[in-house]
C-alpha cells in the first residue's frame, strides 16, 4: 500500500492559571463555502514593560493570518495609540485604516507572572465583542498569545480556535545508502518547541495523541533484510508519557504486521489492523486488561480503522468488495455497509472532531489525494492532490486537515489545507516529516 501507513501529529499547549471571558452576541463567518476575502483586523499589543510588544503581536498576527481568513493590518498604519485595554477606541480612525476589527491587547509582566487581557472591537458597529484575561506564568507568553489568538478566531468565525494545539510526527532522516532513521518529535502547531520523543534506535510509525493529550501511543517496528530491502516482520505498541521526559513503555506485541492504530473516544480502547497469512483483520485492545477482540473476519484486507467521535461508529478501508473503498460498521463490528464508490483506491479515512466529515487517502495512476464525504457517502469531494499525498489528520475544530506530502524530489514533509481546499500551505519541520497527528486544544501539563 506503498506509504499509506504512515500518519499524522500536532498537540496542545503549556500552561495557564486563570481565565475570564465575557462575551456579546455572536456575528460570524462562514469558513466552509471556499474563497473569501479575509477580515482585516488591527492587533495593539500594548506591554507596560516594554518587552513583549512585539513578540505577542508577532504570533498572535501570524496565527490568525495562517489561517488565510484574516489580514493582519501593519502597525505603522494605526492612527491612534492605546496604551491599555481599557482605552476607548475612536472608531472613526480605525475605519480609516479598513480595519473590521480591532484587537486591543495590554499585558503585564510581575516578576515570573504575566497577565494579559484582551479587548475586541467590531469596529464598523462600534462595539465591544468580546474581553477576555489570562493569567499565566511568563515562561507561557506564546501559549497565552496562541489563546488570544484563539479567542479572536472564535469570535469573528464562530468556530473553536486551534492555535494552542501541538503536532506530532515522525521524523525521519537518511544517515547512509538504504538506510534512516525515525524519530518521534513533537511541536507546537506554528513550530516552535521542537523536540524528539524518541531515539533513532528502532523504526516508529503511527503515533496517536490519546484523548486526554497526556500520552501517545505508537508502533515500534522490528525489521529484516531481503535482497537488501529493510522488510517490516513485527510490531510492538509502546506508550508514552508526554508531561514529561520518560522512556517509552511497551503495551503489547503482536505476531504478523500491524497497521494504523487509534484510540476510542474514551481512550480506553487502541483499535488497529493485524495482518496475518496475506488477509489482514480489525481488532482492538483494551489497554487495561491486555484483551485483543477481533472485528472482522474473512481473507480480505482490512484495515486504517477510526471511531466516530461518539464511539458507535467504525470506518475502515477494505477490498471485500473487490477494489479497494471505504465502509462503516458498528462499534461491534456488526452491520458493515459501503460508504464510497468511487474509482481508484480509497485508505487511511479519519472521522472529523465534529461527525461531519470523514477524511480519506485517494490513489490510482500514480496520483494521490487527500478528499473527505460525508459519513452518509453524500458529497465527496478532493482537496488537494500530489505525488505521495496521504495520511490526513483533522483540527481540534474539524476545518483544516494536515497530512504528509512526498515531492518529486523524495522530499517528505507536512501540508494542511482547510475543508473547503483552499489554503493549502507547508508546515515547516526541521527534517523530512511523515505521519501527522493532531492534537486536541488541551495542554499537555494540564
Amino acid at each position: 500500500m506503498l506509504k499509506i501507513f504512515r500518519k499524522v501529529l500536532l498537540a496542545s499547549g503549556l500552561a495557564m492559571a486563570c481565565l475570564t471571558i465575557v462575551d456579546a452576541s455572536r456575528v460570524t463567518i462562514d469558513i466552509t463555502k471556499g474563497v473569501m476575502k479575509p477580515v482585516s483586523i488591527a492587533i495593539n499589543a500594548y506591554d507596560t514593560s516594554g518587552v513583549m510588544n512585539e513578540q505577542f503581536f508577532e504570533v498572535v498576527s501570524d496565527d490568525l493570518e495562517g489561517t488565510f481568513l484574516f489580514r493582519s493590518i501593519p502597525q505603522r498604519a494605526f492612527m491612534q495609540n492605546l496604551a491599555t485595554v481599557g482605552d476607548t477606541p475612536k472608531f472613526s480612525l480605525w475605519k480609516t485604516i479598513n480595519a473590521q476589527y480591532l484587537a486591543n491587547i495590554e499585558i503585564n509582566c510581575v516578576g515570573d507572572t504575566m497577565k494579559v487581557s484582551l479587548a475586541l472591537y467590531d469596529v464598523l458597529s462600534e462595539a465591544r465583542v468580546n474581553l477576555l484575561s489570562i493569567s499565566g506564568g511568563v515562561r507561557n507568553w506564546r501559549k497565552m498569545a496562541h489563546m488570544i489568538a484563539n479567542k479572536i478566531y472564535e469570535r469573528v468565525t464562530g468556530e473553536a480556535g486551534y492555535f494552542d494545539t501541538k503536532i506530532m510526527y515522525v521524523s525521519v532522516q537518511n544517515v547512509e545508502k538504504n538506510k534512516r532513521t525515525y524519530r518521534l518529535a513533537l511541536m507546537d502547531q506554528d513550530g516552535y518547541d521542537h523536540h524528539f520523543l524518541t531515539d533513532d534506535k528502532a523504526i516508529v510509525l503511527t503515533p496517536r495523541f490519546a484523548p486526554n493529550g497526556k500520552e501517545c501511543s505508537f508502533f515500534s517496528y522490528k525489521e529484516k533484510i531481503v535482497n537488501g530491502r529493510r522488510i517490516p516482520v513485527s510490531a510492538s505498541v509502546y506508550r508514552l508519557d508526554l508531561r514529561k521526559p520518560s522512556t517509552p513503555q511497551l503495551i503489547a506485541d503482536f505476531e504478523g504486521m500491524s497497521y494504523a492504530p487509534r484510540y476510542s473516544p474514551d481512550g480506553k480502547l487502541l483499535i488497529f489492523s493485524l495482518s496475518n497469512h496475506g488477509s489482514s483483520s480489525i481488532y482492538t485492545f483494551n489497554l487495561a486488561t491486555k484483551e485483543v477482540l477481533r472485528l472482522t473476519r474473512g481473507r480480505c484486507i482490512d484495515t486504517s480503522p477510526c471511531y466516530s467521535p461518539d464511539g458507535k461508529y467504525i470506518v475502515f478501508n477494505s477490498d471485500r468488495g473487490g477494489t479497494q473503498q471505504l465502509y462503516i460498521m458498528d462499534a461491534d463490528g456488526s452491520n458493515v455497509r459501503r460508504l464510497s464508490f468511487g474509482s481508484g483506491k480509497y485508505a487511511t479515512p479519519v472521522w472529523s472532531p465534529r461527525g461531519d466529515w470523514i477524511a480519506f487517502t485517494k490513489f490510482g495512476k500514480g496520483i494521490f489525494n487527500i478528499g473527505v464525504i460525508r459519513p452518509d457517502g453524500a458529497e465527496e469531494r478532493l482537496l488537494t492532490t500530489g505525488y505521495l499525498t496521504e495520511g490526513p489528520s483533522w483540527s481540534p475544530n474539524g476545518r483544516v486537515i494536515i497530512f504528509s506530502y512526498q515531492d518529486h524530489a523524495k522530499r517528505e514533509k507536512i501540508y494542511s489545507v482547510d475543508v473547503t481546499g483552499y489554503n493549502r500551505h507547508e508546515v515547516a519541520t526541521p527534517f523530512n516529516a511523515i505521519d501527522p497527528e493532531w492534537s486536541r486544544n488541551l495542554a499537555i501539563d494540564d
